[in-house]
C-alpha cells in the first residue's frame, strides 16, 4: 500500500467534543433532549414497563458487544431480517446490578417477557424471537440520532477540527449500515445514564422519563427568551462556558411555562392516572413543583437540584464520550466508502 493508512491522525478526541458541547450547550442539548424525549415515548410504548424494556437493551447490547469482541458488523438489514437472534448467555443477578433492580424484579421481568414469546430458551440457548426485537427497531431514534450528530459535524467543522460537514442523511444511513457495531455505543449509554439517575434520585424509570419531559418543556421556553440574535449575545456575554450559564438561566425562568398532567402523559405515553401519582411524589421530593394553575415545572433551589446539576455535568461528558465514539465511527466508515 503506497498510501499512509490515517486514522489516529484525523480522529476526533473527546475533549473536542465536550469543548463544543460546553460552547454550543444551548442549541446542541435542545437537539439531544429531543432525542432523548422521542427515544423514552418509543420505549414505553412497546411494553408499558419500562423495566422490561430495559432488559430486553440489555441483552441485546451484550449481544451487539459480542459481535464486536469478534469483529463481526451486521447492517440494520441483516440485524432485522433475522427470524431470531441468539443472546449472549446471561445471569439474573448481572441484568439485577446493572440496572439497579431486585432480583426478584429481574426474574420476574424476564419470566413475563418468555410468556409474551418475546424470550425463547432452553438448553442451548437464548433467544429473542422476531416479534420481539422488532421492538428495537429505532426507526425515529436513529433520524434524530443522525440530526443531532450533523450538528455536532457541523460545530466541529465550523473550529476547524474536521474539514468535511456530515449530513442527517449521510449519518443515518452510516449508523445503519454499521449497525451493530454504533448501536452498542448509544445502549450502553442509555443504561448507564438513565440507571445512574434512578440508582441516586428515582425508584422507576417511568418516574425519570415524567421528570426528563418536564426539564425538556423548560428547556424549549428557555430557548423562546433567547430567541434571536441580541439575546442570544446578552446571554453569551456574562460567560463563556455556555453549559454553566445556560443551566442557571434555565432553572430561573419565571411564569406559567409548566406542563399539566394530561400533557405530560401525552409526551411519555405513560397512563395519566399513573402520571400523577408520579407527580405527587416528585413534588414531595422536591424535583419540581406545581403552580395555582396545576402546571409543574422543575424546583430551584434545593439540595435536589445542586445534587442534580452535578450528575447533569458528569452526564454532559458522557454523551460527549458517546457521541465522539459515534463520530468516529460513521466518519472514518463514510472515508472508506
Amino acid at each position: 500500500m503506497d498510501e499512509t493508512l490515517r486514522i489516529f491522525s484525523t480522529e476526533i478526541k473527546e475533549n473536542h467534543v465536550s469543548a463544543i458541547y460546553s460552547k454550543n450547550y444551548h442549541s446542541l442539548h435542545t437537539e439531544y433532549l429531543e432525542m432523548q424525549r422521542e427515544w423514552l415515548f418509543r420505549a414505553y410504548s412497546q411494553f408499558k414497563d419500562l423495566d422490561k424494556y430495559f432488559i430486553l437493551i440489555s441483552l441485546i447490547k451484550k449481544t451487539m458487544a459480542a459481535y464486536n469482541d469478534y469483529l463481526l458488523k451486521y447492517s440494520w438489514d441483516d440485524f432485522f431480517s433475522a427470524k431470531e437472534v441468539e443472546l449472549q448467555k446471561f445471569s439474573i443477578v448481572d441484568i439485577s446490578k446493572e440496572l439497579c433492580m431486585s432480583k426478584e424484579t429481574a426474574r420476574r421481568k424476564i419470566l413475563e417477557l418468555e410468556k409474551e414469546g418475546v424470550l425463547a430458551k432452553d438448553k442451548k440457548s437464548v433467544r429473542i424471537k422476531r416479534d420481539g426485537y422488532e421492538f428495537q427497531k429505532p426507526i425515529n431514534t436513529v433520524k434524530t440520532m443522525g440530526k443531532l450528530l450533523s450538528q455536532f459535524s457541523k460545530k466541529l467543522y465550523e473550529n476547524k477540527i474536521i474539514n468535511q460537514h456530515i449530513t442527517s442523511n449521510e449519518f443515518s444511513d452510516l449508523i445503519k449500515k454499521n449497525y451493530t457495531q454504533c448501536w452498542t455505543y448509544f445502549l450502553d449509554f442509555q443504561i448507564e445514564f438513565m440507571t445512574e439517575f434512578k440508582r441516586y434520585f428515582f425508584t422507576d424509570y417511568e418516574t425519570f422519563s415524567i421528570w426528563t419531559v418536564i426539564v425538556y418543556n423548560q428547556n424549549l421556553h428557555f430557548n423562546n427568551k433567547i430567541k434571536g440574535d441580541k439575546n442570544y449575545i446578552k446571554f453569551l456575554d456574562s460567560m463563556s462556558d455556555e453549559s454553566q450559564r445556560f443551566s442557571k438561566e434555565l432553572l430561573g425562568l419565571t411564569g406559567s411555562f409548566g406542563l399539566n398532567a394530561m400533557t405530560i402523559s401525552d409526551l411519555t405515553g405513560i397512563p395519566r392516572p399513573t402520571v400523577i401519582r408520579k407527580l405527587r411524589s416528585l413534588v414531595k421530593d422536591k424535583f419540581i413543583t406545581k403552580n395555582e394553575s396545576n402546571l409543574y415545572s422543575i424546583m430551584v433551589n434545593t439540595k435536589t437540584t445542586v445534587d442534580v446539576e452535578k450528575l447533569r455535568i458528569k452526564n454532559m461528558y458522557r454523551i460527549s464520550s458517546m457521541l465522539c465514539k459515534l463520530l468516529n465511527t460513521v466518519r472514518l466508515n463514510l472515508k472508506k466508502n
